[in-house]
């Protein structure tokens, strides 16, 4: 028999050391859910607008007025969705506003591109309608987007025309334009989904088009999003076959595939009668293409189809503030643009105007804040902060009205969690499993971290006005602007972040580059506070010298140690390939133990889906047995994103080693909504 001791079986003997103590690591999570349960969770007060309105009068004081700050550079395909959701918040609206900050090189950058893109649409156009009937193929996505969008806005006018069908096939009440513009651009983009998935003979427009219609349509029960669906169809129909018809194809033969699920949809004399309909509105389309492009009108519709098709975030804030502030009793929201000369810092008494320098200055998230900080109200207590794609709990001000009137001014820094995992369904394996375990950790994790680390997120975030004021608000050079400004507070004066136990859902971003560059940005600017930590003067060295213990520890300790326990599993199982470790080291029941330990990571991997899937986007959920299996089945990838998640830290640490650091803020993708 062997010894015991021989150095293949030692090495196993050491990585199942490993092993085991990163998995009672890993348990430590049920404690931090027990403590965070009993400090937080559990002791939150049930509150209403109501018993808050009466206790403010008890205590003879006013609820503080709260200013809720948005940073929204290139943002349109969140921004809309995100202040109607800010609409729900349960607060009174004489206390409450929104302050939306946007910035003038996203108009400059449009201004170039959109004449581009409508004359590359405009060529496109002119050779189909002087050579009708020969084929083509589709033109590149943009300019088949403003093509489609187009034909949509000309298809909406002809049938306007033709005034109520005499069938059910076209309800008018769906052809009229509704109150809002912001619901007639949802409206057509809902037709230009619809009418490419029928030009491209995509059944699947049937599963996925009930979905559609209620993310246009909120206020419709889900029974009634099918019979809309129908109505819309009627209008995409037209458009398909408008479409295909520039293509030079036959309109009927490719549109095969798609209408057999509108025949189940629309069983009868309806879908015959729609047909017929859409040939005969194609008709009138071309017709009307051709006498713009006659009447030298084209360039002028393909500008308005552009700027519904490729919306800015300025666009889509001022039709919000049309449809939701102009009404009795309205949401209260302040739009401002960021001049591309603005330097960036907060100098409380100094005119904005004074900042902006005549040569332009980097944009970055902290420098969109301060600039937004000089237009809050002047009754303004708190300050909250949320990204763009932001869906606060809608008690939230609630939680944080009633400290503030329990507390006085001591509450100056609520920090909540932040569930970013509603785009779920439109993320990568990877990001999927990250998405659920940073979930846990702020659900869980975080009110511990709170004990020991001043932290500060960029959303979910609520500061004490002056305290930003006397802070000089963010640093405007920083890639981690949240982490310098809590660092900055508890250095400066003292103040000290809470924990905020109501949660924000948003998003992780959806691919393994856009993560790894997010992340890589976290890490840098970690160690960027930790540098200007070290520099600092004039405050207690004993909080300067705790602080940088613990981002000591909570950075490149944890990023190391967590990087070398994820390459253990794969230098075991290729040093048994090569003889170097042996197994036999652990007898079979040990074994057993190891699969056990291994069969623990992934059932909570599916316990988190579960526990967080009720803040996941449903839009974009697969359809039936086979979808969700596949879902769940890219969780099993689970040991490949272990390993990635400490990547882009442990890279921070290399490139600051090698002096190639990230300097600039690069501004994280958003996934359409």
């Amino acid at each position: 028999m062997e010894p015991a001791w021989e150095l293949p079986r030692l090495l196993y003997l050491a990585a199942v050391g490993v092993y085991g103590l990163f998995f009672l690591l890993f348990l430590r999570l049920l404690l931090y859910k027990r403590l965070a349960d009993a400090w937080h969770w559990r002791r939150r007060p049930r509150l209403d607008l109501a018993e808050l309105e009466a206790r403010s009068r008890a205590l003879g004081r006013e609820l503080p007025f709260i200013s809720l700050l948005i940073p929204a550079r290139n943002e349109a395909p969140v921004i809309e969705r995100t202040l109607e959701h800010l609409t729900r918040l349960e607060y009174p609206r004489d206390r409450l506003e929104v302050v939306v900050i946007t910035d003038q090189r996203e108009l400059d950058a449009d201004a170039r591109l959109r004449p581009r893109c409508v004359a590359a649409a405009r060529r496109w156009l002119l050779d189909r309608l002087a050579s009708p009937g020969t084929r083509a193929r589709r033109p590149p996505e943009d300019t088949e987007e403003v093509v489609l969008g187009l034909l949509v806005r000309l298809a909406a006018a002809e049938c306007g025309r033709l005034g109520r069908p005499s069938g059910p096939v076209i309800p008018a009440a769906w052809l009229r334009e509704e109150p809002t513009a912001a619901c007639a651009h949802r409206r057509r983009w809902l037709w230009r989904q619809l009418a490419r998935a029928l030009a491209t003979g995509d059944p699947g427009w049937a599963r996925r088009g009930p979905r559609l219609v209620g993310h246009v349509h909120p206020e419709l029960e889900p029974q009634a999003c099918s019979r809309v669906l129908s109505a819309y169809l009627a209008l995409a129909l037209t458009v398909a076959v408008a479409y295909l018809r520039l293509l030079g194809q036959p309109p009927l033969r490719l549109l095969g595939p798609a209408l057999g699920p509108l025949a189940r949809l629309r069983p009868g004399p309806g879908l015959p009668l729609a047909v017929a309909l859409a040939e005969t509105l194609a008709d009138r389309l071309a017709a009307r293409l051709d006498g713009l492009a006659r009447a030298r009108a084209l360039d002028a519709q393909l500008h308005e189809a552009a700027r519904e098709v490729f919306p800015t975030t300025q666009a889509l804030v001022e039709l919000a503030r049309r449809s939701l502030c102009d009404q009795p009793g309205g949401f209260s929201l302040r739009h401002v643009v960021v001049p591309v000369d603005f330097d960036g810092r907060l100098v409380p008494g100094r005119p904005v105007t004074d900042g902006c320098r005549g040569q332009p200055v980097p944009s970055t998230k902290g420098r969109a804040l301060n600039y937004g900080l000089h237009f809050v109200d002047p009754r303004t207590q708190l300050c909250g902060f949320y990204d763009a794609e932001s869906r606060p709990d809608p008690r939230v001000l609630l939680h944080v009205a009633h400290r503030r009137l329990t507390d006085g001014e001591r509450v100056r820094i609520l920090q909540g969690p932040v569930f970013q995992v509603r785009n779920f369904y439109r993320m990568g394996p990877l990001c999927k499993i990250a998405s659920l375990y940073q979930a846990v950790a702020h659900e869980w994790y975080l009110p511990g971290l709170f004990r020991r680390l001043p932290f500060v997120g960029g959303t979910n975030l609520f500061v004490d006005r002056r305290l930003l004021e006397t802070l000089g608000g963010y640093d405007p050079a920083s890639l981690t602007e949240d982490l310098e400004l809590g660092a900055r507070a508890w250095l400066e004066v003292g103040a000290w972040p809470e924990y905020l136990p109501w949660p924000s859902s948003e998003q992780t971003p959806p691919t393994v580059r856009s993560f790894f560059l997010q992340r890589l940005r976290w890490g840098a600017g970690h160690l960027q506070v930790m540098d200007k930590v070290r520099r600092a003067v004039g405050c207690p060295e004993a909080r300067r010298r705790g602080l940088l213990r613990e981002l000591f520890l909570k950075g490149q300790v944890e990023w190391l140690a967590y990087q070398a326990a994820t390459l253990v599993p794969p230098l075991v199982l290729f040093g048994w390939a090569l003889g170097w470790v042996d197994p036999s080291a652990v007898p079979p029941a040990g074994r057993l133990v190891l699969h056990a330990m291994t069969a623990v990571y992934f059932g909570f991997t599916l316990y988190a889906y579960a526990r967080y899937r009720d803040y996941l986007d449903q839009v974009a959920r697969p359809v039936g047995r086979l979808g969700e299996g596949w879902v769940l089945a890219q969780l099993l990838l689970l040991p490949l994103a272990a390993f990635l998640f400490p990547v882009p830290f442990t890279a921070a640490l290399v490139l600051k080693a090698l002096g190639r650091q990230p300097r600039r803020w690069i501004k994280t993708r958003r996934t359409a909504e």
